[in-house]
């Protein structure tokens, strides 16, 4: 069984349209979530929004890290099989994977080789137990980027997965900087080249994450919804052509470039 997990902002308003036919898909959470609090706290918000993948056949175990990580504002799937794994990472794209090299079906250490081999670059923490060193340096030559003994907490988990995310993504800090524009995955929020600061909402942030990670890259819009969405929550196009129209009134019109029929792009200025 596949099933996913979305995070809460339930700061930011309802909203709906005759094109879509959905509430603002930023108010999507799990029956794990309070849906009756009014205001998410400054540290409850400061967490990342990105796409995480775990492959766990313990139930309980894959739950509750679900669970923490929807709370911490990622977006989580989650396949109990090295099949569903393979299923899931080649239909959808991930900023991590979360690898338990116990499965069912296939040892997670030839699971994992085969992505790699693939070409597949995804981050990758496994999970091993704790007596068993020689399974984390199995894992770390078999292409994993940290590993995580069992038990652990959750405060670890997170730090260790921020921290392979941003070696893959070639940085050493929360923040990304194109052009002058500044965006700071910490506080969830931009700073334009006049120094204005913005608070973003977290698919406002997540989208332009993404432009900025590949300047010059031009993204479909198909592209854009798996980006944003996780398998369950998907909304149609219309949704990322509003958000884009959001980004553009604050970053200005010109830096959001659409190539019609081909997608979205964030144009880089080629004198920077």
């Amino acid at each position: 069984m596949i099933w996913t997990a979305a995070s809460p902002t339930s700061e930011e308003p309802i909203w709906t349209t005759l094109t879509t036919g959905f509430s603002d898909p930023d108010s999507f959470v799990t029956v794990t979530i309070n849906r009756g609090r009014a205001k998410l706290s400054h540290h409850e918000k400061r967490r990342l929004q990105m796409k995480i993948l775990i492959v766990e056949d313990n139930a309980v175990l894959a739950k509750r890290i679900s669970d923490w990580l929807a709370q911490a504002h990622y977006t989580v799937d989650i396949a109990k099989t090295g099949k569903e794994a393979d299923s899931l990472i080649e239909t959808s794209s991930y900023q991590a994977v979360i690898l338990d090299i116990g499965l069912p079906d296939e040892n997670g250490l030839s699971l994992m080789q085969r992505w790699r081999k693939n070409g597949k670059k995804e981050a990758i923490l496994i999970l091993t137990a704790r007596s068993n060193w020689t399974e984390r340096v199995e894992g770390l030559n078999a292409g994993a980027d940290d590993y995580l003994p069992k038990p652990f907490e959750f405060d670890e988990l997170k730090a260790r997965l921020s921290a392979i995310i941003r070696r893959k993504d070639g940085r050493t800090t929360d923040q990304i900087s194109v052009d002058g524009f500044s965006l700071n995955a910490t506080y969830r929020t931009l700073t334009t080249p006049d120094q204005k600061e913005f608070r973003l909402t977290a698919t406002e942030f997540r989208l332009l994450q993404c432009f900025l990670r590949s300047p010059d890259r031009v993204f479909s819009q198909d592209e854009l919804v798996e980006t944003l969405y996780n398998i369950e929550r998907c909304p149609t196009r219309n949704v990322v052509q509003v958000y884009i129209a959001r980004l553009r009134k604050i970053i200005g019109g010109n830096k959001i470039k659409t190539l019609r029929g081909q997608g979205y792009f964030f144009e880089k200025d080629p004198t920077g």
